[in-house]
This record gives structure tokens, sequence and C-alpha cells, in this order.
């Protein structure tokens, strides 16, 4: 039947589209083919927008990775400086996916550990506060950019880098210090994984290979090997440091070493400057290397392996008390000798101020001079905030890459290894004391209990019946009061050795806390990020929190001050008082009450540190 009329365009056009939508064309153009085929390989053309730049602006960036070389890789040195920064500068984040996954990782551990910095930067920019008005919103974009750019491929890949490793690591620290703890255990887990599978977990005879193929390959690169080194080590610490704190993660088991299965060698100490791919130059003479400060934290908690080792196989209950109290001692004993030997720039002297406490006043705690090095006028950083300084603008900070060489950034760096160094020497020897006194209370108690009973049987008449009808309530009374709070337990005794050192040793752990306490400035703290306030706060909470009948006079007089310092330090961790704070807590980057707030937390811990000096410091104490 033939269409009268002309066609209607209008009904055709309904019906190509339906058509269309029936039948979708599955046969695309040679031009739309090649371009969809290199999008699912993940080739580089197939991610041509995703760079450096989808995190921030580029002048920004910069200003981040000079201070993420500045403040963090004295803790975590990695990646290789020269080699990153060569890399950086030739843009290679639009050309390598896994240097701008390297890159996004590196800044997000850095405005995870360090808000503060990444505010300042942003406030520079026109506009770019805007873009991330929290700094979980930059962690997360970081965190984004770095997967996106390794692409769907990355776990199907036949060969893994130490530098997968690293950006894992980043990923990992940054989830942590945002109190996401599932994610930081993931790729904490991921990092650990990469590598055991590339042999750094071992010294370098004793390389990891499947099938006869080692995975390092065929040449020798003393850049990479240091670097696998150097992670593994910082995985180590993070482990040892969460043991402490009674975190232990199943999922991360890292046992201490054997002589069939020992841990690799320490990182050469030597700077990154010396450190070639084909060869390692000798550190300057008269120079301390970074590493030796990384190395030094490592050696205190090496010290934790005899006990480690005792919990992971039996358990310390499981053996005679004498056994883990002779442990206990010996390694307390360690980690105090791990301290002797420390170049000048990375020592506190901690007795120094024991006698005559106004005598060594820690030069940090007045505002530096007016063009000294990171003041308050030339840097930015307003470490010594006044209430006055909260609300003033900010200038741009000034010291840069450039002058990288400057004396002070080394000293600085310094000053951040030094606080991290003494914190954790206070934390194991506290961690030490505090399992001793546990045991030690809880085997007088066994034995209190015992003697009891033997004495309730002896008690018993023929009959059966008790001698004494109060008998049995009295031991019941004595058993459950004598750990009630107030009461004391069976008095030390005099003749114990070791009963007496931890003792004293306890005493000299308030001490100690105290003169770090007021040693260790905000520009050397903060830096450190959550990891470094927890260990002084959790040493500082034990010795405030404990039993009366354990602290001794020292303690009972610094228990105010101790206190002080505690609740300043649980705001700075942003930890409410009643409790942790919950997985993805927020940190503000906007200027405004967040801000503020956080200004007032660092001003009252200066206050607090000059008017704790000026009382006298130990001799002040009532």
């Amino acid at each position: 039947m033939k269409r009268r009329g002309p066609p209607n365009k209008h009904a055709e056009a309904a019906k190509a589209a339906k058509q269309q939508r029936l039948e979708p064309n599955i046969s695309p153009g040679p031009h739309g083919a090649a371009e969809t085929l290199i999008s699912i390989s993940g080739g580089p053309d197939g991610q041509q927008l995703l760079d450096a730049e989808a995190i921030a602006p580029w002048p920004v960036l910069t200003l981040l990775i000079d201070d993420f070389f500045t403040y963090i890789h004295p803790l975590a040195p990695f990646p290789h400086e020269p080699t990153f920064r060569m890399s950086f500068t030739a843009r290679e984040d639009r050309t390598n996916r896994g240097f701008l996954a390297l890159l996004a990782s590196m800044i997000g551990c850095l405005v995870a550990s360090f808000p503060r910095t990444a505010r300042l930067h942003l406030k520079a920019q026109q506009n770019a506060l805007h873009m991330y008005p929290k700094a979980i919103t930059l962690i997360d974009r970081c965190r984004t950019v770095a997967l996106e750019a390794r692409g769907p491929c990355f776990y199907s890949k036949e060969d893994t880098t130490v530098y997968d490793a690293a950006t894992s690591y980043f990923l990992g620290l940054a989830a942590a210090y945002t109190m996401q703890w599932k994610m930081c255990r993931r790729f904490m887990a991921e990092s650990m994984a990469f590598i055991r599978e590339l042999g750094y977990h071992k010294p370098r005879d004793m390389g990891s290979s499947m099938f006869g193929v080692t995975y390092r390959g065929p040449s020798f690169n003393h850049v990479e090997d240091q670097l696998g080194k150097r992670i593994f080590w910082c995985i180590f610490l993070g482990l040892r440091s969460m043991y402490q704190l009674g975190t232990h993660h199943s999922d991360i088991v890292l046992p201490p070493p054997t002589p069939s299965d020992p841990y690799p060698e320490l990182p050469v100490e030597v700077d990154d400057q010396y450190i070639l791919p084909h060869q390692i130059l000798g550190q300057p003479e008269g120079i301390v290397s970074l590493l030796t400060g990384f190395n030094q934290g490592i050696k205190i908690y090496m010290t934790m392996n005899g006990l480690v080792s005792v919990e992971m196989s039996y358990g310390v209950a499981a053996f005679p008390f004498h056994d883990p109290r002779v442990m206990l001692e010996e390694s307390l004993e360690a980690v105090k000798q791990m301290m002797e030997g420390l170049p000048r720039e990375l020592t506190i002297d901690l007795n120094s101020g024991l006698g005559n406490p106004r005598s060594h006043a820690p030069p940090n705690l007045t505002p530096a001079p007016q063009h000294s090095f990171l003041d308050s006028s030339n840097s930015g950083l307003h470490y010594f905030a006044s209430y006055q300084s909260m609300h003033q603008q900010q200038p741009a900070p000034k010291f840069r890459h450039a002058a990288s060489a400057h004396p002070g950034r080394r000293l600085l760096q310094f000053d951040i290894q030094k606080a991290n160094i003494y914190a954790s020497q206070l934390a194991t020897r506290s961690y030490y004391v505090e399992r001793y006194l546990n045991l030690r209370d809880a085997h007088r108690e066994h034995v209190r209990a015992h003697q009891q009973h033997q004495n309730g049987l002896g008690n018993v008449d023929a009959a059966g019946g008790p001698a004494n009808p109060s008998a049995t309530t009295t031991s019941t009374t004595a058993t459950t009061t004598s750990t009630s709070p107030g009461i004391k337990p069976v008095p030390a005794d005099p003749t114990d050795p070791i009963d007496t050192s931890m003792t004293a040793e306890r005493e000299l752990i308030v001490q100690h806390l105290l003169t770090v306490l007021t040693s260790i400035s905000q520009r050397s703290m903060e830096p450190n990020g959550a990891s470094l306030i927890n260990k002084i706060r959790q040493v500082a909470s034990t010795l405030v929190n404990d039993a009366p009948e354990r602290k001794g006079p020292v303690a009972v007089k610094a228990q105010e001050s101790l206190s002080r310092f505690v609740e300043i330090l649980m705001r700075l961790e942003r930890i409410p008082p009643g409790g942790g704070g919950g997985e993805g807590e927020e940190v503000s980057l906007a200027a405004g009450e967040d801000e503020e707030q956080e200004l007032r937390v660092w001003a009252d811990l200066r206050e607090h540190q000059v008017r704790f000096l000026q009382g006298g410091g130990f001799m002040g104490l009532p």
C-alpha cells in the first residue's frame, strides 16, 4: 500500500530515534575503537586529564612538596629526594601514573599530619581555600587521585616497585592520622606485602625469589635498595608503637627476627644526595645524617623483640613471675643504654634541670627574632601563637626549596627527630615499667589469695565447719579490698633490687617527661602529627591516672602539672575527654572557629610550658 502525500518529517525522526535506542550501534568507528581500547588498557592517553593539578594548583603543590621534605621526610625518609624532585620538575605526573600516585599520597600524608601548612598555602591562592573547606576533603581527594592513577589493572600487573610500597604506606599513614583504622590496616598490610614481594624484609643476600626469579631485577639499584629498607623499618616502628598502646593488628604480623629469618640491615646513615643508583658516597665528616636520628628510633623499639617473642608464642602469663620480671628489667636497661652516644644535635639533657631548672630554659619557648629562620613574621607559620596573632593575615611562606641548604632547616629537622626519639624512649620505658608493676601486683595478689585460702582451710574444724565463723568473710573482704583504690598492697621487699629499680625508674620517668614536655616546641611537635602527641599523652595519662599506691613523691607533686599537660595534649589530639575520636573525624582547613581553637590550644601549651619553668620547674613543685 503506497503512502499518500509527502513524508512526515517529525514521524520519521521519532521512528529513527526509537530504532537507535532499541538497536544501539555496537561497532564504533576506527577512531572511537582506538580510544576505547586505550581507555580500557589504562594507557596514558586514556587519562589525559588526570595529573597533579587535579589535587591543587601547581604553585600550591610546589610549596606542599617542599614542606613534605622539610617536616615529614625526617620521620619517613622516602622517597629519594633528589630523584623525586627531578621527576617533579620534569612533570612526570603527566606521563608516569606511578609517580602521580606517589605524589598524591605524599601530599595526603602531609596534610593529615600537618594540616596547618596546607591551610596557609591555600589561603595565599585566590579561591583555593574554598576547594577544600576541610582537611579531610583534601586528604580524600589525594587518595582518590592516587587510586585513579594506579588504575583498575594495578593489582594484576606482574611486577611491583618500591614506589608502590611507599604510596601504600603514605595512604595508610594518612588514614591513621584521620582515625580511619580499617583503611589504615588495609594500606599498611598492602605496603608490607609489596616489601616482602620485593625481598626488602630480609638481608640483601637472602632476597625473596619465586621459582628462581629474583623480584629485584638483574641490575642492583642502591637508591631503591635503601628506600625498601627504610619503608620496612617505618612499618616496624608503627607496629611496635601500636603494640605498646595495646593495638595488635593480626593482619600485619611482624615476628621478631631469628637466625633463619633475620631483619634487613639498618639503612645506611647517609643523606639522600650522597646515595646514587650505582654507589653510595660517604657522609661528609662533621655533618650528622638525618638517617642517624631515624635509626635511633629503630634501636629503641628493637629492645621490645624479646617481650614480643614471648607474647606471640606463649604469653607472659604462662611463665613464673621471676622470668618476665628479669626480661623486663633487661629490656629497660637496654633502652636506656640506646640513648648513650647520641650526637649533640639529637640530644636533650634530661638531667640538666633537676638541680637548677632555670638554667636550661628551652630555646624554643620564646618568640624567635624578627628575621630568624621560621619565625612568625618570615615563614607564615605562627608557631607561638598569641591571641593577637590569631586574627592577623598571615603572609605567604618565604622559606622554599631554594633555601633547603639553610642550616636552620637542618636544625628544625633535627628538632623534629629529637622530639620523636625522646617521646619513643619515654613511651618504651613507661611500657616496661607498667608491665612490670602490673605483673608484680597480680603476683602479690595471687600469693595473698593463696595464703588466705590455706589459712581458711586451717581454721576448719573436724566437723567440717569453720572454727571462726567470720574467717571466710574476712578472707573474701581482704581479697576484695586489697585491690581497691587507696589501699596499699604488700610493701616492696627492700632486698629486691629489681623492684627497687623499677619503682625508682617510675619516678625518673615523671621527671624526664616533664623535662621533655618543656623542651619540645610547637614547631617540633606539630609536624609529627598524632603519633608523637599520642605517645606523650599515653605516658602522661598512665602516670596521672594510675593507682595512688604506685605514685612516688615526685609523681604526687607533679600530679597537677601532668594533668594540665594531659588535658592540653588531648585537645591537640582532638580526642574529647570522655572518649576517643570517631573514624573520619574532620580537621578544619578553613579560617574561623576551628583555626582559632587550634591556635588557642597551642598557645595554652606554650603558656603552661613557660609557667612551669618560671615557677621553678621541679624545684617549684609543692
